[in-house]
């Protein structure tokens, strides 16, 4: 599927080379879009010019890590409160335990 905004940002890049915010305004219209991949691949085909080959090395190691704290953050769960099912379960389990120590402990005298 074409992407016209995603095509003027690499040109933009790719006009402007030189131009940090030239790539940092792709690679974050990449991320935001789910296009990674496709940065990649840009960048992969630029690393066999001698005068920007350098330059796109650190773009595919700057989209790896963008691409791993990606997968970082949808891997992490969620951190929720418990549920008043969970504390309501967890009274119930004390109260039984208590009742199990005293019905022991209430012979042994």
């Amino acid at each position: 599927m074409a992407d016209s905004a995603l095509d003027t940002l690499w040109k933009h890049a790719l006009d402007h080379w030189d131009n940090d915010a030239a790539h940092r305004a792709f690679l974050e219209y990449c991320q935001k879009h789910g296009q990674l991949v496709e940065a990649a691949v840009r960048y992969r085909g630029m690393k066999g010019d001698h005068t920007r080959g350098a330059l796109a090395e650190k773009k595919l190691t700057a989209i790896t890590a963008l691409a791993l704290a990606r997968l970082e953050a949808a891997r992490s769960p969620d951190r929720k409160k418990p549920t008043r099912v969970f504390g309501i379960v967890l009274i119930l389990v004390f109260m039984a335990g208590t009742i199990g120590l005293l019905a022991y402990l209430g012979p042994v005298h």
